[in-house]
């Protein structure tokens, strides 16, 4: 969405400043990026921190630095094709969080990583050399028969890694969104490096998804729930998402942003926004977090940038006053992780900025 220039050289100091201090060194001599500056996420690089990072602000990194960084993860991957969590600095991958099975994002944000180095590098050998491993990684997602990522409620455990702590369990959405994403760059990439078979696939593969991808949604409001299980509730981050990646029609997108404009204040806290709306926490968790904070009701900015597109769609005026509000807290706090009305909690956070930073461009 278009804002004022100003605006985007002032998200792009802090996210610059984030990188800066997020970026140490492997035992090997690697080049990496922890979650954040700060040392709350110390020694270790994750998919999808590092993902979010070169979708929105992969300008700001070398790309050398970024190549090397993905081969740096994916050489965490297990032999069944399983990706790591996150690698620690000496090489060490840890797969699974909490419960006793992996999240179900890391293979779609490894696609959806190699797929932003080569939209940003133009370097298509780093797909090639990739390639089996990404497929093989997808091939791991646990999918109920409609092809939707599946959890399932008798065994608990993390689905999207921005939600870990939270025990979405039946068909879930967000990982699902991500998987229905990685088939289509999978497709694409597979078109370019002419496998034509490979990409039918592929595009198969997305087009059942996507159709099934509807039972997630309400007509009522226009947004989405969280999953068909536990946790069956509003995914404010989801329905975002969902829009920005074109998984909703447009007129669905105007719906969703009109649902963040009628509630912008039961979903938006100083630029950043909740999981699930106010008053509203998440039916199960798997770790004990106080209602209110982090991923249980805490406001955070990695999502600001997906909601304020969406918004954009219905009232572009308050979708500009959603990016000021976080362009300040940015600045002012030094891009914290997740915030409510008492506490800010984090600094730092690399995906706070970058993600902010990808979704605006100078009017």
């Amino acid at each position: 969405m278009e804002v004022p220039g100003a605006q985007v050289d002032r998200i792009e100091a802090v996210a610059q400043r984030c990188l800066d201090t997020a970026r140490i060194k492997a035992d090997d001599g690697t080049w990496i990026f922890q979650p954040d500056g700060a040392g709350k996420y110390p020694g270790r690089i994750y998919f999808r921190d590092f993902c979010y990072a070169v979708e929105g602000a992969g300008h700001l990194i070398p790309p050398e630095e970024i190549a090397a960084a993905i081969d740096f993860l994916i050489a965490g991957q297990r032999e069944d094709g399983l990706m790591a969590n996150c690698v620690y600095t000496d090489g060490r991958p840890v797969y699974v969080v909490h419960g006793n099975e992996p999240p179900t994002d890391n293979a779609q944000f490894a696609v959806k990583l190699v797929d932003a180095y080569c939209d940003l590098t133009g370097d298509y050998a780093l797909y090639e050399r990739h390639r089996n491993a990404l497929m093989d990684g997808m091939e791991t997602l646990p999918l109920s028969p409609d092809r939707l990522v599946m959890i399932d409620p008798a065994n608990p455990h993390s689905a999207y890694g921005f939600t870990d702590t939270v025990g979405k369990t039946g068909e879930v959405l967000f990982s699902t969104l991500l998987y229905w994403e990685a088939c289509m760059v999978l497709a694409k990439l597979g078109q370019r490096a002419e496998d034509h078979d490979g990409a039918h696939i592929w595009f198969e593969a997305a087009e059942h998804t996507e159709h099934k991808l509807k039972d997630f949604h309400r007509s009522r409001d226009g947004m989405m729930n969280a999953a068909h299980a536990d946790c069956n509730q509003t995914d404010l981050w989801g329905s975002a998402y969902a829009g920005v990646v074109r998984a909703l029609s447009k007129t669905e997108t105007v719906r969703a942003g009109e649902y963040f404009f009628d509630r912008y204040d039961d979903c938006f806290l100083r630029g950043c926004v909740r999981h699930i709306p106010q008053p509203r926490h998440w039916q199960r968790m798997l770790a004990e977090y106080p209602r209110g904070t982090y991923q249980n009701g805490g406001y955070w900015p990695v999502a600001t940038g997906w909601a304020a597109m969406v918004l954009d769609r219905f009232d572009h005026t308050t979708a500009v006053m959603l990016i000021d509000e976080a362009a300040d807290l940015l600045e002012e706090q030094d891009a914290p992780e997740w915030i409510n009305e008492t506490e800010t909690d984090g600094k730092l956070y690399v995906a706070s900025a970058a993600n902010v930073l990808g979704a605006v461009k100078r009017a």
